[in-house]
């Protein structure tokens, strides 16, 4: 019996959606069209843009596909099994809701989940009304040398810290862009965010099904919602919350260019976010340190450390890097998703990076953020 080929219609042709996947420096596929496009089992059908430019180059890349100039046109002629949206972070929420009401067996929805913990919510109010299931592209969840790190988590020892960095020249929060969230805590923080949490998660031996979501509480790392949705109460990451901010520098136009956020948590006691907008360079990476090694990922490297006997001081112990433990040549990290997808809706594997784990992401990126508020 012939496996069945799920339909697909991408809203959004332009970054995410399309061109990455023709930098020849990427490992591909690198966009949602290419990794759409590369798996057997799904039919690319449609696609809109309201940018006429990036909707023409990709129907001549596409031309088994049809093309709209919005979602709404695309919506009135096609219904698909799935619907990948890939669009700027301020249309997020508007996109979903129609995508929503269409009733499509899965959304695709591009990180971060959207601006802010209210239009998340009111996202995840919406899909579970529709009864329609989000997939997150947080990437790293499906990339497999971020789960060759987590799967090398109990070979060293107890965890004493988690240190996660993104340099970027982009400026980590900018009090004027809230509207659009041109700024690197919410663009690329969500996965720095994220990646974090997944390792936390395995830490504490958490399945899909028993991810810890916000909460409301009532002390401590808030989260200040609106009044209409969470009935004056507040919300904070059940994971990660309640961080010591340091390090905040500002440029001289009041825009957050450095922080760093500090965590406790009950199975590592020492958790650090960085974040930099002052580099000159693109830097994302963790470094876990245990009791007996080390391990250290991120976009470029991998290593891993294991305790051995010194070889510099006599009576000691020093980490020395493992080389028989290498990276995989190609992470799979775009195609991994769409798989993923696939595996869903034939009802083999859950989602691997659900709608709940990327408001968890959101969560913690709210509460730095509310607190840089008070210093810009």
């Amino acid at each position: 019996m012939a496996e069945k080929i799920y339909t697909a219609s991408l809203v959004g042709c332009g970054r995410i959606g399309y061109s990455l996947g023709l930098d020849p420096k990427r490992e591909q596929p690198a966009s949602h069209t290419m990794a759409l496009n590369a798996n057997p089992r799904i039919n690319l059908v449609a696609g809109c843009d309201t940018n006429s430019e990036n909707l023409s180059v990709w129907q001549n890349a596409n031309p088994q596909a049809k093309v709209f100039s919005s979602s709404d046109e695309m919506y009135d002629a096609v219904h698909t099994d799935i619907v990948v949206i890939a669009v700027n972070e301020d249309s997020h929420k508007k996109e979903a809701l129609k995508a929503f009401s269409k009733h499509p067996r899965l959304v695709i929805l591009e990180k971060p989940v959207a601006l802010n913990i209210n239009e998340a919510l009111e996202i995840s109010a919406a899909a579970k009304k529709a009864g329609v299931p989000v997939l997150i592209n947080h990437e790293r969840r499906f990339s497999s040398d971020y789960k060759l790190a987590a799967d090398l988590l109990g070979e060293i020892g107890d965890v004493q810290f988690i240190n996660a960095f993104l340099n970027s020249g982009m400026p980590v929060y900018n009090p004027r862009e809230e509207r659009t969230g041109a700024y690197s805590l919410i663009h690329d923080g969500t996965h720095l965010a994220d990646v974090v949490l997944f390792f936390l998660e395995r830490l504490e031996g958490k399945t899909d099904s028993g991810i810890k979501k916000i909460s409301r509480r009532k002390k401590g790392g808030l989260l200040e919602l609106a009044t209409w949705f969470s009935l004056g109460q507040k919300y904070v990451s059940e994971i990660l919350n309640t961080p010591a901010l340091t390090g905040v520098f500002l440029d001289e136009k009041g825009c957050v260019r450095q922080a760093s956020a500090h965590y406790y948590t009950s199975v590592c006691p020492d958790v650090n976010l960085s974040f930099s907008g002052r580099s000159r360079f693109f830097g994302f990476g963790l470094e876990i340190i245990g009791t007996e090694g080390k391990i250290c990922v991120g976009n470029g490297f991998f290593k891993f450390y294991r305790r051995k006997e010194s070889s510099l001081y006599s009576g000691f112990y020093s980490l020395e890097r493992d080389k028989s433990v290498q990276a995989p040549k190609l992470t799979g990290y775009f195609s991994n998703m769409v798989q993923n997808a696939v595996d869903f809706l034939d009802s083999k594997n859950p989602l691997q990076s659900s709608l709940q784990t990327g408001i968890n992401a959101l969560a913690v990126l709210e509460e730095i953020k509310k607190d840089l508020r008070t210093r810009t």
